[in-house]
């Protein structure tokens, strides 16, 4: 038995009245009709009777049969109780004497009477009063018949309108007797006007009522369920690990939800819904409780989550649904490559926007214009930082290209199940859709760390001619290494991190003093020597490059250095000299040889 709320009480109540309602309209009719039916047949009875007393008394009577007294007397106390018992009948209302009883006496003072008219055969008229009497006989008990069952139904269907309201009251489960009762009264309505919109409302009040009870059923199966699980776990001799306790959160807040929705919905397919998140719940926990198993334990949140969310309405649950679907129903890489085609074209937009235009136009060129012309200057600036804007643009997207090759050369490393745990997260989209963007930024990190004198890296120049392309080519391909290798630019950092850090000492002076090589340039000829001095005096590494381009004598003074040219070698190489002190400040001299 369950506890019903008003709502549906007052829905059984309202399906009771018109039911009732319904059955006194057709009791009123079938017996006003009857009535109506009785005053004809008692009218026939009476008749009769009165036409075979006044016939008695022309009729001769020999034993074994009644005197004439004797059967007047009975003809007129079984008519008499005949018409008294069909009146009764009319008015719905059973008669004291049984039904049989009253048809054995109709057939035994039937047979009577016909046996005193075919032993006054003489009599013309005999035959006609004796067919007329057999009529009436026929119709009498048919007639009784009729109302007595009539009756007996209605007296059937009150009984059963108080039994099925007794029922819905104490309604918890469709059982065998419960199934005959509704069948029996389907049947027995069945004559009713609209009793198939009735029946609806019968079958739709049930399946309310069964409803309800599930959701109650439901309930403490979540009660009983998270009270298990809160045992469960204070009995574990050591903490839970973090991930198992994160899980056990997340099921334990849709189950918590799962709840509340439970006193919202009434649809037997919504029930049955949530049904399934409780099952999916309990199956996740219980897989969390001793040797945890987290994928399934994930696999069956998710499907639990959007479970819940189907009995839910409104545009932002179904576009949740929507977006949980979209991803959920896909693999890591997939995912991945979907954020990675949505990037390319998002790294384009952002650095294209105006705002980041603007601060990528107002950077130095990064290859100085060997054209020294003063006339139109103006359009000539315009045009540098074009096309300065439009190198910096190449570099940020050559980046953003190594970005995504690393992701596409470790797109099966996504597919490791190591890595499922995250597959009821957005975090392989957003790594798809973040490395290459992050490449970009490593590419202009890159691009100011070269450009500035605090550069751990070089790269080689060449000739008048090409040292500008060679200079290209060479910071395109570290933006792209940049944006391919995620451990470059940390080690990177760290390096650049270790030039401009104050060395630990105890004079606290900041940064230290800008390093100078003098002179900074010089031309030599095959085995020339050259002298340079270094300001401030300091214990400096000196590098040639190329390398084996010539030797470096530092045995002079601490302030003094000297350069050997190569003893081969062409007219116009240039050969770079680089000091590097320890907190790692350089300074540069540049060797040109010469015939």
């Amino acid at each position: 038995m369950i506890n019903l709320n008003p709502a549906i009480e007052q829905k059984i109540n309202q399906f009771i009245l018109e039911t009732q309602n319904k059955f006194s309209q057709d009791k009123s009719a079938t017996l006003a009709s009857y009535q109506t039916e009785a005053k004809t047949i008692t009218q026939e009875t009476n008749n009769l009777r009165d036409e075979l007393i006044q016939k008695l008394g022309g009729l001769t009577f020999s034993d074994p049969l009644p005197s004439r007294e004797e059967l007047d007397k009975q003809i007129i106390a079984h008519t008499d109780q005949l018409v008294e018992t069909i009146n009764l009948l009319s008015t719905g209302k059973n008669s004291e004497t049984p039904l049989d009883t009253l048809s054995q006496e109709t057939d035994s003072l039937v047979a009577t009477i016909t046996t005193l008219f075919d032993a006054n055969a003489n009599d013309a008229n005999l035959p006609r009063l004796k067919e007329k009497l057999t009529a009436w006989q026929t119709k009498i008990k048919d007639t009784l018949v009729k109302f007595s069952t009539t009756v007996e139904l209605q007296q059937k269907n009150e009984s059963l309108i108080a039994e099925l309201k007794e029922k819905l009251s104490e309604y918890s489960s469709v059982d065998e007797d419960f199934e005959k009762l509704i069948k029996e009264f389907k049947n027995n309505f069945a004559q009713l006007q609209q009793a198939s919109v009735l029946f609806q409302n019968l079958d739709d009040l049930i399946n309310e009522i069964q409803a309800r009870d599930d959701v109650i059923k439901l309930n403490q199966r979540i009660d009983i369920l998270l009270e298990k699980t809160k045992e469960q776990v204070a009995g574990f001799p050591q903490e839970l690990d973090r991930e198992v306790q994160g899980e056990l959160a997340r099921l334990i807040t849709i189950l918590g939800i799962a709840q509340v929705e439970l006193m919202n919905i009434s649809k037997p397919g919504d029930i049955m819904q949530v049904k399934s998140v409780v099952d999916a719940g309990e199956i996740a926990i219980k897989s969390l409780i001793g040797k945890p198993n987290i994928i399934l334990a994930q696999k069956l949140r998710y499907a639990a989550r959007t479970g819940l969310r189907k009995t839910q309405t409104g545009f932002w649950t179904r576009l949740a649904e929507f977006r949980d679907n979209l991803f959920h129903s896909f693999k890591i890489p997939t995912k991945v490559l979907i954020g990675l085609v949505l990037a390319l074209p998002l790294n384009w937009g952002i650095m294209n926007s105006l705002p980041v235009k603007d601060l990528l136009m107002s950077l130095p060129p990064i290859i100085n214009s060997s054209n020294q012309n003063t006339e139109g200057k103006s359009n000539q600036n315009t045009e540098d930082k074009a096309g300065n804007f439009r190198l910096l643009i190449l570099i940020l997207m050559t980046g953003t290209l190594g970005g995504a090759v690393s992701l596409l050369t470790r797109l099966q490393d996504f597919d490791n199940p190591k890595n499922q745990k995250y597959d009821d997260d957005l975090l392989p989209f957003i790594i798809g859709l973040t490395k290459p963007i992050l490449g970009g930024s490593f590419a202009f990190f890159i691009l100011l760390i070269l450009n500035s004198n605090i550069s751990p890296l070089e790269i080689r120049g060449g000739t008048e001619d090409n040292r500008n392309g060679i200079y290209l080519y060479g910071l395109l391909t570290m933006a792209f290494v940049a944006g391919f290798s995620e451990r470059l630019i940390p080690d990177l950092i760290n390096q650049v991190e270790k030039k401009v850090t104050v060395e630990a000492s105890s004079t606290g002076q900041g940064l230290p003093p800008t390093i100078l090589i003098a002179p900074s340039s010089a031309a030599l000829a095959l085995n020339g020597i050259q002298e340079f001095t270094i300001n401030p005096v300091g214990n400096y590494t000196i590098t040639i490059s190329p390398p084996d381009s010539g030797e470096i004598d530092k045995n002079t003074t601490d302030a003094k250095f000297t350069y050997t040219a190569p003893a081969q070698g062409n007219a116009g190489d240039t050969i770079t000299i680089t000091a590097t002190s320890d907190s790692g400040q350089t300074a540069k001299a540049t060797i040109t040889l010469t015939a």
